[in-house]
């Protein structure tokens, strides 16, 4: 019993700690690379953080390597994407599969997840010509300081898939479920990029995180987050309203999402972090618009990515994939 409180109390101190620490150091990357990239700095965060669980099939320099220039890419990438939307298109669908497929080597990790989180969070912050140098150096940053991270948790690791990330990008397998997976991401988020973008929406990034959510290697992962994804955000919108529109006063409001925000860091399972993602994300967005506004924007618009997300993997997940994923559901 001892040990089990000792436990409880080292993770409930430490997971205070850690949201602490993440606002204070989402607060310092916006202070030097400036309010259009805080998202920039939660994604590096987001990266860091899970240093310890992702894996790179690749050699650590190569991996070191992948990571500064892929950040790089995706601060140019994203600025480039906004100047037309056609082109826009062509360079969202080039940037995300090469992200996806670098960073997917290892099916059984979730090593793409903050990379593509970090593209989604620049494009949908676009910025002006005179701040793209700041942007690049923000992204050079945190490539470098991901990659520290990931040097000092995989230096000692050994044995790869490829030998070199020239060997990985020059020996693509069509056939592959990495491939299959990289271009239904690709395909899936700039398409919600270019709807976004073409109808000028207010929160186009929840339809591109939604997508970017849904996308997994197998199809059956995807049926099982649409479902789950669907039901979490209506009914977390409808706890959002009765929490802060009967039973919460105003003037507490962010007191109670933060207090949500730590919660948060407790829950491992997908459904219920959606209940939790769909709250605080509802919370910032008050920000700017009423609560009803908010609620039925984040419906329809998570709404919208569901679709997009179904059609591009149900259309493009390929026979031989098929196949595997009856396999892993037996």
């Amino acid at each position: 019993m001892g040990k089990i409180k000792n436990l409880s109390f080292k993770l409930l101190f430490g997971n205070l700690i850690l949201l602490i620490g993440i606002i204070i150091s989402v607060s310092q990357f916006s202070k030097f690379f400036g309010v259009e990239n805080s998202l920039l700095g939660v994604g590096v965060i987001t990266a860091i953080l899970m240093c310890g669980v992702i894996e790179i099939d690749l050699p650590i320099k190569d991996s070191i390597m992948a990571i500064i220039v892929s950040l790089m890419l995706m601060g140019i990438s994203a600025y480039l994407s906004r100047l037309n939307p056609l082109i826009g298109v062509v360079i969202n669908c080039i940037t995300v599969f090469l992200i996806t497929y670098i960073f997917a080597n290892k099916e059984n990790t979730k090593t793409f997840l903050p990379f593509i989180l970090c593209y989604v969070f620049l494009e949908g912050n676009p910025v002006t010509i005179e701040k793209l140098a700041l942007r690049v150096v923000g992204t050079l940053v945190g490539g470098i300081l991901i990659a520290l991270a990931y040097y000092a948790t995989h230096k000692r690791v050994y044995g790869f898939k490829y030998n070199s990330l020239y060997e990985q990008l020059t020996s693509i397998d069509k056939h592959s479920l990495q491939f299959n997976f990289a271009f239904r991401m690709a395909v899936g988020v700039a398409a919600a990029m270019l709807l976004g973008n073409y109808f000028s929406l207010e929160k186009s990034m929840w339809i591109s995180i939604t997508v970017m959510s849904l996308t997994q290697p197998y199809l059956h992962q995807t049926k099982e987050r649409i479902k789950y994804r669907v039901f979490g955000t209506i009914l977390g919108t409808l706890i959002f309203v009765v929490i802060f529109n009967f039973i919460v006063p105003k003037n507490l409001s962010t007191y109670v999402l933060l207090f949500l925000s730590y919660i948060y860091t407790f829950i491992k399972e997908y459904k219920v972090q959606i209940l939790f993602i769909t709250i605080n994300s509802l919370g910032a967005s008050m920000i700017l618009y009423n609560m009803h506004v908010s609620a039925s924007m984040r419906i329809g618009l998570i709404l919208v990515g569901t679709v997009i997300a179904f059609i591009v993997n149900k259309g493009f997940y390929n026979k031989f994939n098929k196949k595997e994923d009856l396999a892993l559901q037996v």
